[in-house]
């Protein structure tokens, strides 16, 4: 009769490639430098599995080395995720910056236009309160008043709209006027 006895062959390498995995999972989480994690992680993936090799080989538990191959793929699938992020955001962007042009003419036109209704939008925020509400956890009353009125003069109608929003840190008045000739 043959018994298989447990070794530790394979572990120490396991132990390195969980650490490396473990690691590179971590960076992989992080913002707009998580593709740096590719390289601990193909590291890690190099040491899982010469691992797995000497417990096979030696009669050793596989566990650490599959565990740490599991995470480490992981680190690698996420850190895809953020270099294909970054490189379908850097030809937007790059876009943006050739017609900037573009974007502060639709800026003025929607402002002349605005004008030419008789539109105007006015927003006052108090930044100190808006803060310390939101250190205090508390939120924003909000009120809204809306105010409309129609004048008729010499075969002229008038009509002013105001809305005024109001909150404890920001009030937002938009104004319209509109006259119409009889």
């Amino acid at each position: 009769m043959n018994v298989e006895t447990k070794t530790t062959a394979g572990q120490a390498m396991g132990i390195v490639g969980i650490i490396l995995a473990i690691t590179s999972l971590i960076l992989a989480f992080i913002p707009c430098i998580g593709f740096v994690a590719l390289l601990p992680a193909a590291l890690a993936v190099v040491f899982s599995i010469i691992s797995i090799i000497q417990a096979s080989n030696g009669y050793g538990s596989k566990g650490l080395g599959i565990g740490s191959l599991i995470v480490s793929v992981l680190s690698i699938f996420l850190a895809v995720i953020w270099l294909s992020v970054i490189g379908w955001g850097i030809p937007i962007l790059n876009e943006l910056d050739k017609n900037h042009h573009k974007i502060e003419i639709f800026g003025k036109e929607l402002e002349k236009e605005l004008n030419d209704a008789n539109i105007h939008i006015k927003i006052e925020t108090d930044s100190m309160v808006k803060t310390l509400r939101s250190l205090e956890g508390e939120t924003d009353s909000i009120t809204v008043v809306t105010v409309k009125k129609v004048k008729e003069n010499k075969g002229e109608t008038s009509q002013d709209a105001v809305i005024t929003i109001e909150t404890d840190s920001v009030q937002i008045r938009i104004e319209a006027k509109e006259k119409t000739k009889k």
